[in-house]
């Protein structure tokens, strides 16, 4: 055989050995690409079920520690996440309530040690691999209220307020134009007349834009009727029934928002004022959540009837405070 030949062949079995850790190199690229990724993507899986899961729990948060554990574990076991939770105190070593700016007002959600199964690496002796995932979210109060309707409620002179609305949760109450029997004034931010009509109208349907917070001034007046009830049916659309909207908790004893709806407002609690003929200044004490019923009656006794409820959960970008008795609430991831 040639000098050459021999040259040649020699070549050729160094590249076949090059090849050979190429490929070799090129298969661990790809097993760890793919591991990555799917590794990536489950420790997104357990970060959704821990933000998930303390987001439902802490909606039970500052009156049941208890149901909240309860619910962010079956909120995570709906996910096929298992937490182990003792019935007999309820209590979970995965899930801790704890208290930032009021009583029982966190929690935290910890999916520790979960194993995640491992595909190509499994040819360098690696099954599986630990990982987790935790998620701290808080309930609190708004500081500023958004879209807020132009009804403001009449609190008796004289009458604590927050005790006042615990005697009227899940009463009838009536926005009417006839002012000895409605529990509602008009309002608006200046007493300038010029364009109330069309800001009243607006306020009904959409909500006011700018933020306000407890301690601001309005002015009141009485109540256009006829265009309260041709703004709330714009507003609302198609009617539901309350109970679809509200549920009672057995448990906590309050009634409850369960469905974002546009029958539900949010609604300026102020005392009652001299002369609601005039627009007249006054104060706003707090806010609550009111449900829309419906429209009641004929011609100019037509009247919108609603209720207050206990408790509603809001979207709001605003800073929170403690939670107060207005029943309002916001809940956050704070991790």
């Amino acid at each position: 055989m040639s000098n050459y030949k021999k040259k040649f062949l020699k070549q050729k079995g160094q590249v076949a050995v090059i090849i050979t850790i190429l490929i070799a190199c090129l298969l661990g690229a790809v097993a760890l690409v793919i591991d990555v990724g799917s590794l990536y993507q489950k420790r997104g899986f357990f970060q959704n079920v821990a933000d998930s899961a303390a987001l439902a729990g802490v909606q039970e948060l500052p009156e049941s520690p208890d149901s909240a554990v309860l619910t962010a574990v079956d909120y995570a076991a709906r996910n096929n996440v298992d937490i182990a939770y003792d019935c007999r105190d309820y209590t979970s070593e995965d899930v801790e309530i704890s208290s930032t700016l009021s009583t029982d007002d966190t929690i935290k959600v910890t999916l520790s040690n979960r194993e995640a199964p491992l595909y190509f690496a499994r040819i360098f002796g690696e099954d599986t691999v630990s990982l987790g995932a935790s998620a701290t979210a808080m309930v609190g109060s708004p500081s500023q209220m958004f879209g807020v309707v132009p009804w403001a409620a009449i609190v008796p002179e004289g009458t604590n307020w927050a005790y006042w609305l615990q005697q009227v949760v899940g009463d009838d109450m009536i926005i009417s134009g006839d002012m000895d029997q409605s529990d509602f004034y008009a309002w608006d931010t200046t007493d300038h007349p010029g364009g109330w009509n069309q800001r009243y109208r607006d306020r009904i349907i959409y909500g006011y834009s700018s933020p306000l917070s407890v301690g601001d001034t309005i002015y009141a007046r009485d109540i256009n009727i006829a265009q309260t009830i041709n703004a709330t049916n714009t507003r609302v659309g198609v009617w539901d029934p309350f109970y679809d909207i509200v549920e009672y908790d057995d448990y906590l004893g309050i009634l409850r928002l369960i469905k974002d709806d546009t029958q539900f407002v949010i609604v300026p609690l102020i005392y009652e004022i001299r002369n609601p003929r005039w627009p007249e200044e006054t104060e706003i004490l707090a806010f609550t959540p009111f449900v829309l019923v419906g429209i009641e009656g004929h011609g100019n006794r037509r009247r919108v009837v609603g209720r207050f409820i206990n408790q509603a959960i809001i979207i709001n970008e605003s800073d929170i405070g403690a939670v107060d008795l207005t029943g309002i609430k916001v809940i956050r991831l704070v991790r």
